[in-house]
């Protein structure tokens, strides 16, 4: 599917979506706590349809009315052999594929393409370190794996979050306590998020102030409960960026500040790149300055933020730096990085890769090409969104339809909320 925008504005408000990681993170939570849990204003889209496919393949009744999704895992019946297909959710794998092993049953993992060239490696490796079956020399889905999960000790490197997390979902279902040490952590702040959804689980577990030993006990269960899901960081910084870099004015609704999102950080970025940021109970007011400064900003904790920000660092006083981009390769399209800077230089801006890092050179508008490709990634088509609005005549982005995986509605709120 192809959408043409036009250049323009920022101004007026938006209703920003549920978060799509703690949307995925109670459904699992809800299938494991045996019993009737309560998610409100959860999200639903194509990744965490993945998601609620696989709870209902395990037993889980799931009913969605007014906004509120009810899971009811009183009576789970795992099936030998059943295959899960991911989609394009790379939360849904990681998380399920730990979980998952902590059953006795085989379960098969797939997903679409994009989703197939995701590594895995690391994750099963762990796995099998804990005592579950699994292929060593699957590298990416598809693969299978059996339970149960052990226990014991394991190491690794965490080129992204979603491996530790997925281990500290798991752990607490495993039979003895469990040691991870962890020799790099991306993406700390995610992390730090699911202790919260543990801590209130009531999850016993160690870590030390660095976060490079985790301990978690063993024979833990999760219980049955209410929740309410917050909007999605990820997702509002699109706007905000577009606000920032038209010198509009932007509020995104349900939305907390106080929220322990990592992606809460664009605040934090753009306040510091001169935009001015209001914030109520449940929404949070931009205004864009006349003109952005430039700075660098390490994004090894925000991945997800890099498409945005390298295109909203292009309309910046001067050079501005992306330091720490190289574990992005995991996350979205194979080499996002790399996939954001062409399609800069496509659009007539400068940016240059290099080895740890993305520069991105100023420039006031964009007038390169008129039609540009997502790759199947729909970060890079919300981020080419945003460049639409400095291309003097207008924009052509192929692929729109990959939003739906988290976002369906993009587009056409985006679109409210431009002025000509």
């Amino acid at each position: 599917m192809k959408r043409t925008l036009f250049p323009g504005s920022v101004w007026g408000r938006v209703d920003i979506p549920a978060s799509k990681s703690q949307t995925i993170h109670t459904l699992l939570m809800a299938l494991f706590a045996k019993g009737r849990s309560t998610i409100q204003n959860p999200l639903i889209c194509s990744d965490t349809r993945a998601c609620m496919d696989f709870c209902t393949k395990l037993g889980a009744k799931i009913d969605f009315k007014d906004n509120v999704m009810t899971v009811d895992s009183t009576e789970l019946h795992p099936v030998h052999g059943i295959e899960i297909d991911c989609r394009n959710s790379g939360t849904t794998l990681y998380f399920a594929t730990a979980l998952a092993c902590t059953l006795g049953v085989e379960i098969s993992f797939t997903g679409d393409i994009s989703l197939r060239k995701r590594p895995a490696h690391p994750l099963l490796s762990c796995l099998h370190d804990l005592g579950a079956n699994v292929d060593l020399k699957a590298q990416t889905a598809p693969y299978t794996v059996r339970g149960p999960l052990l226990g014991g000790h394991t190491s690794l490197r965490c080129m992204t979050g979603q491996y530790l997390t997925a281990l500290l979902l798991a752990a607490p279902l495993a039979k003895e306590d469990t040691t991870i040490d962890v020799h790099l952590l991306n993406e700390k702040a995610a992390v730090r998020t699911t202790e919260v959804w543990l801590e209130r689980q009531k999850i016993k577990f160690f870590r030390d102030d660095e976060m490079l030993r985790y301990t978690i006990r063993g024979s833990q269960s999760y219980h049955p409960f209410v929740t309410d899901i917050n909007g999605d960081f990820s997702l509002a910084a699109f706007f905000f960026c577009a606000a920032a870099i038209t010198s509009g004015t932007i509020t995104v609704t349900h939305i907390d500040a106080r929220s322990s999102q990592a992606d809460r950080t664009i605040l934090d970025i753009l306040t510091r790149m001169g935009c001015s940021v209001t914030t109520e109970a449940h929404s949070v007011t931009l205004n864009g300055p006349s003109h952005l400064t430039a700075m660098e900003i390490d994004v090894r904790d925000i991945p997800d933020l890099v498409p945005a920000l390298a295109v909203t660092a292009c309309f910046a006083s001067g050079p501005v730096k992306l330091c720490n981009v190289t574990h992005s390769v995991v996350k979205g399209s194979k080499e996002r990085s790399s996939t954001i800077a062409d399609n800069i230089n496509a659009l007539g801006g400068r940016a240059q890769v290099l080895e740890n890092s993305l520069v991105i050179y100023p420039v006031t508008s964009f007038e390169g090409v008129r039609e540009i490709q997502c790759f199947d990634d729909p970060r890079i088509a919300m981020a080419m969104a945003l460049a639409s609005l400095k291309c003097p005549h207008g924009l052509s982005i192929e692929g729109c339809e990959c939003t739906e995986s988290m976002y369906p509605t993009f587009f056409d709120r985006f679109s409210s909320v431009v002025v000509s």
